[in-house]
Parts: structure tokens; C-alpha cells; sequence
């Protein structure tokens, strides 16, 4: 293959999960438009990822095994569908040779580029608050960081969290843009957004509008990697 001829080709580690995966969400292939190749991980539930504990130690075992499929087939990039697993962000690094970002959070050194002053803050807008915490953040966690998160008695947390078939995304898009209004009211030092939740990137263009703010999510950290992978081998 030439240079010229050179395509790029993404990794996916996925969380045995069957909700839909609406367009701009991570777990939907036509969300990119390079080749992308899922590993499903079979153990890796949402309660078994998004917790505040950790991965259980048999789990991981199932990722790094998914990994190493991965990384046999030539993958440019080995993402992950939840940013809880930026816990394991160096563990994967260390299991593979293949460049690996397991969470949106890691782009938080970029994002406090951003910020201008010592009390301008960082917001995190995440599927779970109470679960999120120092051990996601790949150490970036700082005093910086406000965290909030959707709603749980709503419809993208509820489908995700039971795994329904269907979702409403007109009532998905209100409540992530009403719950990071909310965050952004409470903590009105906040310059930059950060979207942990990979099943938010369907609604960063909402929020930038309402919000009016720099927002991030994994979707963009990949496309960044991709223009540079690219045009190195152009």
C-alpha cells in the first residue's frame, strides 16, 4: 500500500450493552468514516464498569484479552465505549503496543489551556457523579474539576442503565443540555466542558450552542489522532 493509499482504522472496546447507539456515539460505525472494528467485552456490564470501586480484576482480563485481538489485527487506535475505563488507562498502555486512549478525560491537560484564571474551572459532565472520581481521571484530577451528571430518573440514563431497546433522543438532547446548564449554574467559573460519557457525543453540538462553551468528548481525541496519523503517512 502507498502512502497515498494509506487508511486509517479504529479499535473499539465495548461494553456488552445493546441500547441504541444513535449517530455521534461511539458504539455506532457510521459515526466515523474510517473502518472501526468493535471488540465486545462480555463481562463488562454498565454496573460492572461504572462504579466507584473500580474493575473487578476478571474483567479486566476480558478487556485485555479484547485488546490483544485487537492489536493483532494492525488497529491504528484502541478506544474505549465508557469513560469510566480511564482508570486502566496505563494498565492497557502498558498490555500493547498499539496507542490506546480509554477516556475523553485524558484530554484534560488540553482543556485547562483554556482556562485563564486560578478560580476558572473544568466541567465534567458524566453518566454518574456519585460513582466518578479520582481514580477515572488518568491522574488529571484537580481542584479544577466540577463534576455533574445526567439525570437518573431520565431517559438516557434509564435506557442505558436497563438497556432498552429504544430511546427517545429529542428527550435525550433536553436532558443532557438542562443537566449541563445546571452545572454550568452552580459552578459559573466553568470555561471548558468535558464530556465523560461516550453516549453523550450525539449531543455536543447542542450543547455548545446552549452553552456557548469549548466541550470535548472522545469522539474529537480520536479525530485528533487520526489527522495526525494520517498526514504522518501521507
Amino acid at each position: 500500500m502507498s502512502n497515498s493509499e494509506h487508511t486509517f482504522s479504529l479499535g473499539v472496546i465495548m461494553l456488552n450493552t445493546h441500547f441504541p447507539r444513535v449517530l455521534g456515539d461511539i458504539g455506532n460505525p457510521d459515526s466515523f468514516d474510517f473502518d472501526v472494528v468493535y471488540q465486545r467485552v462480555p463481562s463488562a456490564t454498565v454496573s460492572a464498569i461504572v462504579s466507584a470501586n473500580g474493575v473487578d480484576p476478571a474483567t479486566k482480563q476480558d478487556i485485555f484479552a479484547r485488546l490483544t485481538q485487537l492489536e493483532q489485527q494492525g488497529i491504528d487506535l484502541i478506544v474505549t465505549t465508557c469513560g469510566f475505563l480511564g482508570e486502566m488507562q496505563q494498565e492497557l498502555k502498558a498490555h500493547t503496543r498499539t496507542p490506546v486512549l480509554t477516556s475523553s478525560l485524558l484530554t484534560i491537560p488540553f482543556a485547562r489551556n483554556f482556562l485563564s484564571n486560578a478560580d476558572e474551572q473544568i466541567g465534567v459532565l458524566t453518566f454518574d457523579a456519585n460513582k466518578l472520581n479520582e481514580k477515572h481521571f488518568g491522574g488529571h484530577f484537580a481542584a479544577d474539576i466540577v463534576i455533574g451528571d445526567i439525570p437518573k430518573d431520565g431517559e438516557l440514563y434509564q435506557t442505558i442503565q436497563q438497556d432498552r431497546p429504544t430511546l427517545d433522543t429529542a428527550k435525550a438532547e433536553a436532558e443532557v443540555v438542562t443537566a449541563a446548564q445546571a452545572l454550568v449554574a452552580a459552578h459559573p467559573n466553568i470555561k471548558v466542558l468535558i464530556l465523560e460519557c461516550t453516549n453523550l457525543s450525539p449531543y455536543r453540538a447542542a450543547l455548545v450552542k446552549a452553552l456557548g462553551l469549548p466541550t470535548f468528548d472522545i469522539i474529537q481525541a480520536i479525530e485528533w489522532f487520526k489527522q495526525s496519523k494520517v498526514m504522518a503517512n501521507a
